[in-house]
């Protein structure tokens, strides 16, 4: 059995949809090259790029990559299950649930030395707190360096990206209204 790709997803439900790279990339807000190198499986996506990539198309984020549920309002350390996006070096822990009106979307994202994500933007908020290590954040025009208990509330239609600055790996708190968790019941 072929397991199919996050790239070859990305280009399957965009031909379906009937829709150009350009059309696509323009309605999820990425550019058309960083489009076409994620369906061909040369750059990583985000999750934020995944979800507004899902939006344009129309189809539920699920159908792209593969995250674990949440059934329960809690989780425990230890117990959560680490996941991370093909092509991506870094890894999510689910932390919040989903119920019927629910808003907010939390995961702990661990990324190693070195690590820069491309530049997204979405609709909502999102407000980050750093666990450990050191990274920074640029938000628009304005950079943002942040150490262990710093944190950052900001609105996601600004064009942001991260990246780690410190000499070895670093663990965020995200939390925002990004619609990343589709598996409402």
């Amino acid at each position: 059995m072929t397991v199919e790709r996050i790239g070859e997803r990305l280009r399957r439900h965009r031909r379906a949809a009937g829709r150009t790279l350009a059309e696509v990339a323009a309605a999820a807000g990425v550019s058309t090259g960083f489009l076409s190198q994620a369906e061909r499986n040369l750059t990583g996506v985000s999750i934020s790029s995944l979800a507004n990539i899902a939006r344009a198309l129309d189809v539920p984020l699920r159908q792209l990559f593969d995250q674990p549920t949440q059934d329960r309002p809690d989780t425990r350390q230890g117990l959560r299950q680490a996941y991370a996006i093909e092509g991506r070096r870094q890894t999510y822990e689910r932390l919040s649930t989903t119920f019927p009106g629910s808003v907010i979307n939390a995961v702990k994202l661990t990324m190693p030395s070195g690590y820069q994500s491309e530049a997204v933007s979405h609709d909502g908020d999102e407000f980050v707190y750093v666990l450990s290590g050191q990274v920074r954040y640029l938000v628009g025009d304005d950079s943002y360096v942040l150490g262990p208990g710093d944190s950052l509330h900001f609105p996601g239609h600004t064009k942001h990206d991260i990246r780690v600055v410190g000499d070895g790996p670093a663990e965020v708190i995200s939390v925002g209204t990004l619609p990343i968790f589709d598996d409402v019941t």
